[in-house]
């Protein structure tokens, strides 16, 4: 068995040293050289150019395997054209010298081709793993913006739905309870007339509106629609309404009504709910003696106007009064339909409420 001499050994345990250092440098540039990768780069390549001074004979190895990935290095690293010419000439140099010194000058012109060689390839190389570095970086931010932009849609999306909620639940439990007060009123009255046959006929219908409210409240407390009014007539659904007004209230109300056959269930359904709330707010607050309702269609529009002789208010109040929630409730449903709603009212002078919708869906302007 033959071992290395002494003299031999020492040089390769030498460079092994160097190099160990080197790759030590390259695996912490990031975190070593912060903003000095100036003073990296020139102490890389001197490193190299030493260790190829020491194994003379393997000196383009090193040389033409370490150099070139630094210069690909900077590449990444820099932004800047000049500071890469800067590497790139510097690392040339260096080469140069070191063929020149170590085979001669005459070996220069075979050694060159082989660096330049190497040096497109291993910059090739690195320019696209660091696209795709960069390109997972970037797929990462998205994600997270995309996870935080989800998070705030489920806010805004419990927000709607805690708003929806309270809507159904005023169209339901309020609207029901209201309508089932104003029948025990005309109960009380009808009884202080002495006209018991038709106060037992509106207790009966108390009974009826007073189990429908319930069904109603359970459907919206389980989060469900109420039966599409597509399978009824919207215009007998809206005569209903009055009809059931009248009956509960007194009140007369003229209606014109044209028959609608272009709405969409959304539509039907918060429009009807529009006409109720009007109705309802009338029988409570207006103290009016009559009232009239038009609903008609033109220019892909649906015009909705609730009138009455009350006593009015003042519109500048709307919203801002606790517990009065009803106005409120029809700025929201004609939002929810992209509509456009007007109140004009003042005291003594009746209100009139004029809400125009379109059939497209696609908002009023």
């Amino acid at each position: 068995m033959q071992y290395i001499s002494k003299p031999l050994f020492m040089p390769f345990f030498i460079v092994a040293i160097i190099i160990a250092i080197h790759i030590l440098l390259y695996w912490f540039s990031d975190t070593l050289t912060k903003n000095k990768h100036t003073y990296y780069f020139i102490i890389q390549g001197l490193i190299i150019f030493i260790a190829s001074f020491i194994l003379p004979k393997g000196s383009i190895v090193l040389l033409v395997g370490l150099l070139p990935i630094l210069i690909a290095q900077s590449i990444t690293i820099f932004h800047q054209t000049f500071k890469v010419v800067f590497v790139f000439s510097l690392f040339y140099i260096l080469y140069c010298i070191a063929i020149i010194i170590n085979y001669d000058l005459s070996e220069l012109p075979k050694f060159i081709p082989i660096f330049f060689f190497i040096l497109i390839i291993v910059s090739f190389y690195s320019i696209i793993y660091n696209r795709q570095v960069n390109a997972r970086i970037r797929m990462q931010y998205y994600l997270n913006q995309l996870e935080f932009a989800h998070k705030k849609v489920e806010e805004l999306t419990l927000s709607n739905e805690r708003q929806r909620m309270a809507r159904d639940l005023h169209d339901t439990l309020a609207q029901g309870l209201a309508g089932l007060i104003m029948q025990l009123e005309a109960v009380e009255s009808h009884l202080q007339k002495g006209n018991a046959v038709r106060s037992q006929e509106i207790i009966l219908m108390s009974m009826e509106h007073a189990r429908k409210t319930l069904r109603d409240s359970r459907v919206a407390i389980d989060n469900l629609r109420l039966k599409s009014l597509g399978e009824k007539d919207f215009r007998e659904a809206v005569i209903d309404e009055i009809n059931k007004f009248s009956e509960a209230t007194s009140i007369p109300v003229e209606y014109d009504i044209q028959a609608i056959y272009k709405l969409n269930n959304l539509i039907r359904e918060h429009s009807l709910y529009i006409i109720s709330e009007g109705l309802t707010n009338i029988a409570k607050h207006s103290k009016a003696t009559k009232a009239k309702i038009t609903l008609n269609e033109g220019n892909k529009l649906l015009y909705i106007a609730m009138e009455d002789n009350g006593i009015g208010f003042s519109d500048k109040l709307i919203g801002k009064q606790p517990g009065k929630y009803g106005l409120l409730g029809l700025h929201e449903r004609v939002r929810l339909i992209g509509g456009h709603i007007n109140i004009q009212s003042n005291h003594d002078e009746g209100t009139n409420i004029y809400v125009k919708v379109p059939l497209n869906g696609k908002g009023y302007s």
